[in-house]
């Protein structure tokens, strides 16, 4: 991808995470779903519990960081719309870790990351803010410096984590958002947070736009849009889903020697 393009595509990807009209996400995991999801979507996003399951690794930066930039090259050769990444926590414990693996991911033609504050060491917990706003202003500094405005999407984990209660988990992250957004954070990320009155809240005490995750308990997009979310992401479900109708198709198939619908070409 050439750097004008690139930059192009920096700029609609801000512009998508529009208030009372959210971008949702239909997450992909390989070239494939990359391509079939353009078709009807204005930007991909990957899933790295998608992309870790289909390369045969656990989710929490077991996939090798040379075959994330590899699919970033791959995926932004075959699709025409901004791509953005799950780079989980940065690929590392430090800010430089954190600026090193963007680097190599903005070179690879994305404009978009997840970073999360919930991994450490390779082990769930929540990180100190600071430490995970440190890693912020240095992907920051580092997009800056390759002439991309790369969308940095702080996920925070208080709800995934069970910090507290709703309301504590809310405060958490709240506070956790003020400190990312000074930090040079575009958006908040914020799994596990469902219920609408909460989301509401939220909304209200962060600057920055709100991304929900797509799970049990959600509410439909059109109540996200009117709550002020700006971005609805489905995260892993997709793959999930697919594999399922494979599992069910391949199943069909074994029992009955029979292709089934699922299996005709013209099915």
């Amino acid at each position: 991808m050439d750097a004008r393009t690139q930059q192009q595509h920096a700029e609609t990807f801000h512009g998508l995470h529009r208030t009372g009209d959210p971008l949702v996400l239909f997450n992909a995991w390989d070239v494939a779903t990359a391509r079939a999801i353009a078709k009807s979507s204005p930007a991909i996003a990957t899933s790295s519990g998608a992309v870790a399951a289909a390369l045969g690794y656990a989710d929490g930066e077991n996939v090798p960081l040379d075959m994330v930039a590899g699919l970033v090259s791959r995926i932004t050769a075959a699709v025409p719309v901004p791509l953005s990444i799950d780079l989980e926590a940065g690929y590392g414990d430090t800010a430089d870790a954190a600026a090193n693996a963007a680097a190599r991911i903005v070179q690879a033609g994305a404009v978009g990351i997840n970073i999360e504050d919930g991994l450490i060491g390779g082990q769930r917990q929540l990180v100190s803010p600071e430490l995970h706003a440190a890693k912020i202003r240095a992907v920051r500094d580092t997009a800056q410096k390759l002439g991309v405005r790369l969308f940095i999407n702080a996920r925070t984990d208080p709800f995934l984590l069970k910090f507290g209660s709703p309301d504590q988990c809310l405060s958490e992250a709240a506070r956790r958002a003020e400190i990312y957004a000074a930090a040079g954070a575009d958006g908040i990320f914020v799994p596990g947070l469902t219920d609408i009155a909460l989301i509401e809240t939220f909304v209200r005490r962060t600057p920055l736009p709100l991304n929900i995750m797509v799970t049990q308990g959600v509410p439909e997009i059109e109540d996200l849009a009117r709550a002020g979310v700006r971005r609805v992401s489905l995260g892993p479900w997709p793959m999930l889903a697919a594999m399922r109708v494979i599992g069910q198709a391949a199943a069909t198939l074994a029992a009955s020697r029979h292709y089934g619908t699922f299996l005709r070409p013209n099915g």
